[in-house]
């Protein structure tokens, strides 16, 4: 038989990857089917030999694949994988386990056929096992469900088509992560995965398992999903790591097995001893007689002979002693795989977890929750990436396009994979490392782009054979900066709503100076409103930029569509001063600049505490241009003004401007502007650019929609209250703070640094930041309120008119360092909430979980330090509530969140240290750009309503945001644009509330989709997936586990304790009705025809043909 297989290894080696799984063996001993025979009655040692090979930390992912470098660290991955195929090729006891399949992919693809075909050999008798799968081991905190789920399947899709079922793990290997998210072990068990187990827990709550023997349990990943979300987890004993003094690396210093006893440093005796011993104390905190030894470590076995040569001793000596001695010990090698089933066998009774594992503390002085916001700019740019993802994923199906094009795609899928690995999207690696990630990503939705461009002038032109229109650019919106709107005096904008519903949404285009006209897809008109971009936003280091101004506007997206818009800049008709005599006399430029009379109210504040903040104040004329000499700092010679008649009004005027420069000098809180003198309705007229557009106002103002009404101070920049709609007030105001960072050597835990990895604020209480200057905008789409802070803050709050949301634009930096002390920015939404002392933040984007302050739910928790033992991370969402009132805020990235007083809610925004916090990375987090440290600008989204689909919708709507990609429209005339296909909803009609179609992807020659219910408490609610698309028909479906590896009839659930099964609602291939029951999520692979070309994708053979896979149970 295993000649057999041998042979059909062998065969199948000829053919290329992925290789044709008809070809390989199906009664395989792989799997669960491979574990050694284990004793009963004795105690069960597993030996796993691993490597835990990051996907970039301190050198990039080539750099740690080819062994570059090693300066930096001694690393190299292919050699780990060369060096292991031969030494498991030598000894079939031998096993390995491998988890990052980007590496592996790396590795596998440039092999000989005869390299693979003995790994096929390996894989096949389970002596290499894949464990884990994914193309990176992603982080749990940082990272959102979307994007866990995608990398996944991609992974576990290259294993499934290269090795069949013997190459699906069947356990996830969380080894690294800090912390552990309860939305990821949700997603396991809908993956399939039989188990979990875990290396870095907290510190206090590891000592309590130990303790009560709580090292293993069952995990429920959501209670809505019931028993069909339990997962087994286990705990690892000593992280990932052997026990001290066996490590047999090149890169350890321990002491090998000497058996030669004729040396002088024979150690055969010693070494078992002490290895047995370890054994038996480990197993009295597991509640079965198998204990499982993680023999390996950071890209250990790069030469894997000395690791063998050693274990292999190990194992022959320690088995030798405990038979001599009758200690009812026995050690061998094995995987997670057969520890798993061997604890299964045992079917011990486990506890039961409902909670996550965050935040962790490796020590009383060490939470590692500075990673929830480190580097907020990539982990902005990794959501980017996730929508741009989606976007072009679902292009490619929509827009019938060419099968090449997947090239491109799974460029982007692998980049993203990358990106959610524990040291990427949590910014705790390198600087240089965090550059590579960033142009991998860049490359990669550059080149994916092409099917966004080849679909819109398909779609626009209804005709794939005409040449291009236009050019789809993506552009720097988030420094309000692109070239195309600012180069152009016409262009297209193409909008693409990647959700399933119609969405509301407002516009922001950066243009310079002058006037624009928008016109929607149909040639009518759009309301615009013309707003000025803020100094601090044109001083972004990074930013290249002509633009002065933004064009706003709300724009209606249909469900699953694309529109296109065109906008024009217009001459402006000069208006007719003649009939004001007293503009005659005026020559002075700064007045022929003034053009746009958008800002109806402005007020300033300043202090000389801000030295890096180079906002110039202008005052009394509501203007921002570039080409405005600014008038602050210089006397100004108001002469001109003076005829005879007016000079004592004149000099009323000089001396009001004298008055206000000094007042703004030395003084905190201070307005420039206390109030207007008391000038003639023609002295007002000659301050604005249009009658009336300049108007004295008192401090205290209202901004609002049809849904907030925000009372405003516009001299202490603070905001005091919001009124609902149905009057309801409720205190409401933000601040931005700073908590200056610890600096330490680490030599202690009351040494310990602020890093990458370790918030830990010098003190509890954080500085407030002082209010610079405040600017009142209103309009008939926007109306915001613009705060410049000092040190390096700036806030700008803002209503939307119909949008039911707060939203607060923020920037921090650069950071200020002059005094040689780091920080890090917090945002609070302070309100008169009484929340006794509770919040609720999302996991990875999906479900919520109750916080409570100080408390921990399966322990009694001890805080050395109470603010960073607080914070948690905040994918998505966070929010307090009464029985009343809720008040969410959504942030656009991952972040850090807290409530640490009564009725806040606070947010980590950005971070700068100085040094180190010793946890392995060897740099301060110290970000620069340009000389500078690095500015950040994002944004929140506040909503206060308890209504769950509000809520809920807003969440993905404001991560799964409209796409924009801008066209110059200098080759095309308006009237011919006009015919054009520029709207197109590619669904029949909206999907129910509750539901999001959260993948629709190719998948060979056939379609992946993925059905969610969003909601936490629903009933059933049906899709029929038969009509719902315009150009695609679904003529079959089978139903997957969640990342498309298996099919759910081919699935047996690991209970425990002997729980009854649970019933599942599945699909078979001629039924189209989907039903969704709360939080679940639905995966099919669907065969289909496209209407407008039904012969080219129609597939023959009925059903899908990727191996089925076996049942090792």
């Amino acid at each position: 038989m295993q000649a057999l297989l041998l042979l059909l290894c062998a065969v199948s080696s000829v053919y290329p990857v992925p290789v044709d799984l008809e070809l390989l063996p199906k009664t395989n001993t792989c799997g669960y089917d491979s574990c050694p025979t284990r004793q009963p009655g004795v105690l069960n040692v597993h030996i796993v030999p691993h490597t835990h090979d990051d996907v970039g930390w301190l050198k990039t992912v080539d750099q740690y694949y080819y062994g570059s470098k090693n300066s930096i660290q001694k690393a190299g991955v292919q050699y780990i994988l060369d060096s292991v195929i031969k030494e498991l090729w030598e000894d079939p006891k031998r096993r390995f386990i491998y988890v990052e399949t980007a590496f592996f992919w790396k590795w596998w693809v440039r092999q000989t056929p005869a390299t693979q075909s003995k790994v096929h050999t390996l894989v096949n008798q389970g002596r290499l096992q894949m464990v884990g799968g994914a193309w990176s081991m992603n982080d749990e905190a940082a990272s959102h469900y979307q994007s866990t789920i995608d990398q996944f399947t991609w992974g576990l899709k290259k294993l499934n088509q290269t090795f069949g079922h013997c190459g699906r793990p069947r356990v996830g290997w969380q080894i690294d992560p800090f912390g552990h998210s309860r939305e990821f072990a949700s997603l396991l068990s809908m993956m399939g995965y039989d188990g979990l187990f875990l290396g870095r827990i907290d510190y206090q709550d590891k000592r309590n398992r130990l303790l009560h023997r709580n090292m293993e349990m069952v995990w429920r990943g959501d209670d809505a999903l019931g028993k069909s979300s339990d997962i087994f987890t286990g705990v690892l004993h000593n992280t990932y790591s052997p026990p001290p003094g066996f490590c047999f690396d090149v890169l350890c210093a321990d002491e090998p097995i000497i058996d030669d006893p004729d040396s002088p440093m024979y150690n055969v005796e010693s070494k078992i001893s002490i290895f047995l011993d370890d054994a038996m104390k480990q197993a009295k905190y597991y509640r079965t007689n198998n204990v499982i030894f993680t023999m390996g470590g950071d890209f250990t076995y790069q030469d894997a002979g000395m690791w063998y040569t050693n274990l292999d001793k190990l194992i022959q000596y320690a088995n030798l002693k405990a038979a001599k001695d009758n200690m009812n010990i026995t050690l061998f090698y094995s995987t997670p795989n057969c520890y798993l089933k061997a604890i299964k066998d045992a079917n011990p009774t486990l506890p039961t977890k409902k909670d996550d594992f965050f935040p962790y503390a490796s020590d009383s002085t060490a939470y590692w929750t500075g990673y929830f916001t480190s580097r907020p700019t990539t982990k902005y740019f990794e959501r980017e990436g996730n929508n741009y993802l989606q976007m072009v994923k679902q292009l490619q199906v929509l827009a019938n396009l060419e099968k090449h094009n997947e090239f491109v795609l799974n460029e982007l899928k692998s980049a993203m994979g990358v990106m959610q690995h524990h040291d990427a999207i949590t910014g705790t690696e390198k600087q240089h490392v965090t550059h590579d990630y960033e142009r991998l990503l860049n490359q990669a939705i550059d080149d994916a782009l092409i099917i966004a461009k080849q679909a819109f002038n398909k779609l626009t032109q209804k005709d794939d054979t005409k040449p291009p229109l236009f050019d789809f650019q993506r552009c720097h919106l988030n420094e309000s900066s692109c070239h195309v709107s600012e180069n152009s005096d016409k262009f297209v904008v193409t909008i693409y709503n990647p959700l399933g519903w119609s969405v509301r949404e407002p516009i922001r285009i950066p243009v310079g100076n002058g006037q624009y006209e928008v016109y929607d897809s149909d040639g009518k008109q759009i309301k615009t409103q013309l707003v000025p971009i803020p100094n601090k936003v044109k001083q972004i280091p990074t930013r290249v930029s002509k633009a002065t101004q933004e064009i706003v506007f709300i724009i209606d997206l249909k469900p699953l569509s694309y529109k296109s818009i065109y906008i024009k800049k217009i001459n402006r008709t000069k208006r007719n001063t003649n009939n004001y005599d007293f503009y005659s006399n005026i020559n002075n430029n700064f007045w022929g600049h003034i053009k746009e009379p958008y800002i109806n109210k402005i007020e300033d504040v300043q202090t000389d505490k801000e030295t890096i903040d180079t906002i110039k104040a202008i005052p009394f004329a509501p203007v921002h241009s570039e080409d405005i000499s600014l008038i602050e700092d210089r006397e100004t010679n108001l002469d001109i003004l003076k005829d005879g008649k007016n000079d004592a009004e004149v000099m009323e005027l000089e001396k009001f401007l004298k008055d206000s420069r000094r007042k703004g000098k030395g003084k905190d809180n201070v307005r420039i502007v206390d109030s207007y003198p008391n000038f003639n309705e023609d002295e007002m007229r000659m301050l604005a650019d249009e009658p009336r557009t300049v108007e004295k106002f008192d401090d205290e103002a209202v901004i609002g929609n049809q849904f907030y009404n925000l009372d405003i101070n516009t001299a202490s920049g603070l905001i005091n209250k919001v009124t609902l709609r149905d009057h309801t007030k409720l205190n409401f105001t933000i601040n931005m703070y700073y908590y200056s960072g610890s600096c330490g050597d680490n030599q202690g835990t009351d040494r310990r640094s602020s890093g990458a990895y370790i918030f830990r604020p010098l003190a509890n209480n954080p500085v407030k930041l002082a209010t610079q200057r405040t600017e009142l905008i209103n309009g008939d789409l926007v109306k915001e309120f613009r705060v410049s802070l000092s040190p390096s803050g700036f806030t700008n709050t803002k209503v939307y008119d119909g949008l039911n949301f707060i939203e607060t634009e923020w920037i921090v930096g650069p950071i200020p360092i002059d005094d040689e002390v780091g920080k890090e920015y917090v945002i609070k939404y302070e309100t008169n909430i009484l929340n006794n002392g509770a919040f609720y933040t999302d996991s990875n984007g999906r479900q919520i979980l109750a916080r409570k302050l100080n408390f921990r739910p399966q322990w009694n928790v001890t805080l050395a330090e109470p603010i960073p033992g607080n914070y948690y991370p905040v994918t998505n969402e966070i929010y307090i509530e009464n029985k009343d009132l809720r008040v969410t805020v959504l942030p656009d990235r991952s972040e850090g969140g807290t409530s640490l007083i009564e009725g806040e809610v606070e947010l980590m925004l950005h971070r700068r240290l100085l040094c180190d916090d010793a946890f392995g990375v060897g740099e301060a987090l110290n970000e620069t750009a340009k000389g500078l440290g690095l500015v950040v600008r994002g944004k929140h989204r506040v909503l206060i309503s308890k209504d769950d689909i509000t809520i809920k919708k807003n969440v993905l709507g404001l991560h799964l945001g409209p796409q924009l990609l801008f066209s110059d429209a200098k080759n095309i005339k308006y009237d011919e644009w006009l015919k054009l296909n520029n709207e197109y909803s590619f669904v029949t009609k909206e999907l129910p509330n509750g539901v999001h179609l959260l993948t629709l992807e190719p998948f060979d020659s056939q379609l992946l989709i993925r059905l969610e219910n969003y909601l936490d408490k629903s009933g059933s609610i049906e899709v029929d997936l038969k009509d719902i698309f315009k150009d695609i028909t679904i003529t079959g479906l089978k139903e997957t586990m969640l990342a498309a590896n298996i099919f759910v009839d081919e699935y047996d659930k690991w209970y425990w304790n002997n729980e009854r099964k649970v019933n599942e609602n599945r699909v078979t291939s001629q039924d189209l009705k989907v039903k969704l029951n709360a939080k679940q999520i639905r995966t099919f692979i669907a065969n289909f025809e496209d209407k407008r070309d039904v012969k080219k994708f129609k597939k023959p053979t009925g059903m899908p043909d990727f191996d089925r896979g076996d049942n090792d149970d």
